[in-house]
């Protein structure tokens, strides 16, 4: 009988349409950061890891073949693995057409090799504070060589 006193006093508890909580209320606590740190952050690194060298082949098909899948087809593949992994459209458009419009010019790579007083590949520093070994290493005379 003080059951029935008791469900008439509190009728939350006899709602037909929620679950029964017994226990008190969970807060949040110290341990949810954690679980958020330690579950979606490896997943997201990894994520990232995956967008990266997803958007670097895309980058590469765009710069051999053009920026059209249509007309290329290692860019069309490599489209179709980025939405088979769920890479954003945007993120998938940003590589493609981002290739030519770096402003860095065309692709080819420059080197540099010797020349100049020190010389392009001689220390940079004082020769004081630069290790021996490289001291000089472009020929010639300059600092910390003998004249002869």
């Amino acid at each position: 009988m003080a059951a029935v006193g008791a469900l008439a006093r509190w009728p939350r508890l006899v709602a037909t349409g929620r679950p029964l909580h017994v226990g008190w209320p969970s807060w949040a606590g110290h341990n949810r950061w954690s679980k958020v740190r330690n579950v979606k952050g490896p997943r997201d690194l990894a994520r990232s890891r995956l967008f990266q060298r997803l958007s670097l082949m895309l980058r590469t098909a765009a710069r051999e073949g053009g920026p059209d899948p249509a007309l290329n087809a290692q860019l069309a593949n490599v489209v179709e693995q980025c939405r088979a992994k769920n890479m954003p459209k945007a993120s998938i458009e940003a590589a493609i057409h981002g290739v030519g419009n770096d402003g860095r010019g065309s692709a080819t790579r420059l080197r540099a090799e010797g020349g100049g007083a020190r010389g392009a590949t001689g220390p940079s520093g004082p020769p004081r504070l630069s290790g021996g070994g490289a001291r000089g290493s472009a020929g010639g005379r300059g600092p910390g060589r003998l004249p002869g």
